[in-house]
């Protein structure tokens, strides 16, 4: 059940509702704000901006930079809502990766696939070869239906943007195989309605066990690492990141540079190669 709306919030989420934004986006925002309040226990009128810097401190002190930035963000929009700019502060700084470390190999895919395959487990090795050969996120498995293989494309529309998804031939035609012994309808890794997508915390517990029966190293093995892998993949073959941009459904082509980086062992690597 959802949770009631402090009071003093449902003029901001009328006012988010308004710039359509999505639910999901719309719930983290009215949760941050009220998070805020709640650690004050006053009302959001009466906060100055000393109150907002000792937050921002104690955010500091409990949080990775990342989710405190996450929260300032959420609690500038709200100032800016209440026409209150004096109130915002500034995000953290953080430093920007000059490594991409943790990233799956051709060797670790290999193996995940082919253990996959040995052990009879079809559902979590079509997951793996559609994430790694589309670049889609783990929540976007919900838009790979029986109906998408016909074409292998299908839109998606989140964030304000519409991108198209497409499926390699020839794993359509291994789904479209995969689907009808299973009898299959819908959404192809569906969960208990067949409209539905597969609980994510399964798809993780899947892929835990698959990693340590094919022997590949555990933080290597996420969801979203599929779509890191499919990134640098493109990357190597075509060279060409803009397209690689609109294929991954970012915004900004800055979003995409961090698949241009190597891992520090690559790094490594092509420095003792340097032999100098």
């Amino acid at each position: 059940m959802a949770q009631p709306i402090n009071p003093e919030l449902i003029p901001y989420k009328e006012w988010l509702d308004s710039q359509e934004k999505s639910k999901i986006t719309v719930a983290k925002y009215l949760r941050d704000v009220d998070k805020f309040r709640q650690f004050f226990n006053k009302s959001l009128s009466s906060l100055t901006k000393q109150d907002i810097i000792a937050y921002k401190d104690y955010l500091a002190s409990q949080y990775k930079p990342i989710s405190v930035n996450s929260y300032l963000i959420s609690l500038n929009r709200f100032f800016s809502f209440l026409d209150q700019e004096g109130l915002r502060v500034k995000t953290l700084k953080i430093q920007h990766k000059t490594s991409l470390n943790n990233v799956l190999t051709e060797d670790d895919y290999n193996a995940l696939i082919s253990t996959a395959r040995k052990t009879n487990k079809l559902r979590i090795y079509y997951i793996i070869r559609v994430l790694a050969s589309s670049g889609i996120r783990i929540g976007e498995l919900q838009y790979i239906t029986v109906d998408m293989l016909k074409t292998g494309k299908t839109q998606v529309c989140g964030k304000n943007k519409t991108r198209e998804i497409i499926i390699p031939n020839k794993l359509c035609m291994e789904l479209q195989q995969y689907c009808q012994t299973r009898n299959i309808q819908q959404v192809i890794f569906h969960g208990e309605k067949p409209d539905t997508l597969i609980d994510k915390a399964a798809i993780w517990r899947e892929l835990k066990q698959l990693a340590k029966s094919a022997g590949v190293p555990l933080e290597k093995v996420h969801a979203h690492n599929f779509r890191h892998f499919f990134a640098k993949t493109f990357l190597a073959h075509y060279h060409d990141i803009v397209d690689l941009a609109d294929i991954l459904g970012h915004h900004s082509i800055e979003t995409t540079r961090i698949y241009t980086r190597t891992s520090g062992n690559e790094k490594q690597n092509r420095i003792n190669a340097l032999n100098l």
